[in-house]
């Protein structure tokens, strides 16, 4: 019972963090029309949704007596992707007939008329098939003008890709933001790495005064919230961009083109505060790490005369990996999806914004239309997804390192 009760319960949990995703993804390879319609769930089996036609078009004035043609292909005549298939179920009627309780006066109809019953259209016999074949009769040649009918189509599922055609070839700001996005977090991943990497060797196996206290400081760092240290990072930037922009005008000529201006927001910014903000986790799980290597391998490398240097860099860092791989996935998720940090000390040009203020700014750019916000928005996951799935073969190690043997 017990087991069965953990199996239902890690069913569940699965279930609720892949349903926004199928349903993201989902909407993003549907119709404009179908998205607006009815729900991500409805789009796996057939959907009644209704569509206008035009009996022919309006360049064809040759007389007829008896047209035949069909929904469908009227209907996709000049689509390349969402082509329409299904069932016919019925077409709105509207038009006026003899009203029988006003002679010789009219009354306007509208009814849904079935396959196969005829309808009076522009005064010919109009009959239609479930699968999409019409007929129009006239009792003479005649060259009527196009009329259009709304049919209720049954359609088949339909599913394309002209969202994220749309997203990434005809507007610009998401290629934009997926590049700018990449220039913060690969820095941003790297930097906090290599120094916590170092950093944690050091306290796991070299000895200096205060080493102890210093690593209870360092991993205290972790509690302090990101927003409380905004101010500060903020003023410091401030004032290292007010200076360079003074040292800059002493050493040019920058005056004469009005070039002094040193930005305070930019992408060094963002790499200098993610990296701050990610050290104190880094150098904790890669401390726990490192110290639970045999020490019995690190004594026989300082009998053979090895430096810190070459212990660490052929050592170390070859055993480390499963640590350096949990916590890559842990820092590159954080920046890739950061999007405080951007807001408040990112750069504010149009063209540098990363992914997720671009994907908030979406919302009033496409407004209702749920296939285009879904695409950017399963764009932004995919790479994380990719970048877990890689490396998700060191995550449990490096996850795990330290829990069972400390220094």
């Amino acid at each position: 019972m017990t087991r069965t009760f953990k199996h239902v319960v890690l069913a569940l949990i699965v279930f609720i963090w892949v349903l926004p995703f199928v349903a993201l993804v989902t909407t993003s390879l549907r119709s404009e029309t179908a998205s607006k319609t009815s729900g991500f769930w409805q789009a796996f089996t057939p959907t009644e949704l209704g569509q206008r036609f035009g009996t022919h078009d309006r360049d064809q004035t040759d007389p007829f007596v008896s047209m035949s043609g069909n929904i469908f292909e009227r209907l996709n005549k000049n689509k390349d992707s969402f082509q329409i298939s299904g069932d016919v179920q019925s077409i709105m009627f509207k038009g006026r007939l003899p009203d029988p309780d006003k002679p010789g006066k009219t009354k306007l109809i509208k009814k849904l008329v079935a396959a196969g019953e005829v309808m009076d259209v522009r005064g010919g016999e109009f009959v239609f098939q479930s699968n999409g074949d019409f007929t129009w009769t006239f009792p003479e040649e005649t060259a009527p003008k196009p009329k259009n009918l709304d049919a209720f189509i049954n359609q088949n599922p339909v599913f394309g890709t002209d969202a994220y055609v749309e997203v990434l070839f005809e507007n610009e700001n998401v290629p934009n933001a997926l590049i700018a996005s990449f220039i913060v977090t690969i820095p941003a991943t790297i930097i906090p790495i290599t120094i916590a990497a170092f950093a944690a060797y050091a306290f796991a196996w070299m000895s200096f005064p205060g080493r102890d206290w210093l690593f209870v400081i360092v991993v205290s760092l972790m509690v302090v919230p990101t927003q409380l240290a905004f101010l500060p990072v903020l003023q410091g930037f401030s004032g290292i961009a007010s200076w360079a922009t003074q040292l800059n005008a002493w050493m040019t000529d920058c005056e004469a083109t009005q070039t002094c201006q040193v930005a305070s927001k930019t992408f060094a910014s963002l790499w200098v505060t993610h990296t701050a903000f990610g050290l104190p986790l880094a150098i904790y799980l890669l401390r726990n790490y490192i110290v639970g290597l045999p020490k019995e391998l690190l004594e026989s490398a300082r009998i053979d005369g090895a430096s810190h240097l070459q212990i660490f860099t052929r050592l170390i860092l070859p055993l480390s990996v499963p640590a350096l791989a949990s916590f890559s996935i842990f820092q590159f998720l954080w920046v890739w999806n950061d999007l405080i940090v951007a807001l408040y000390i990112g750069p504010a040009d149009s063209s540098d914004l990363v992914f997720p203020i671009r994907l908030q700014k979406q919302l009033g750019t496409f407004k209702d239309q749920l296939h285009l916000l879904n695409a950017s928005a399963v764009i932004s996951i995919v790479i994380p997804v990719i970048v877990f799935l890689s490396m998700q073969r060191y995550f449990i190690r490096g996850l795990l390192a330290g829990s069972v043997k400390g220094g």
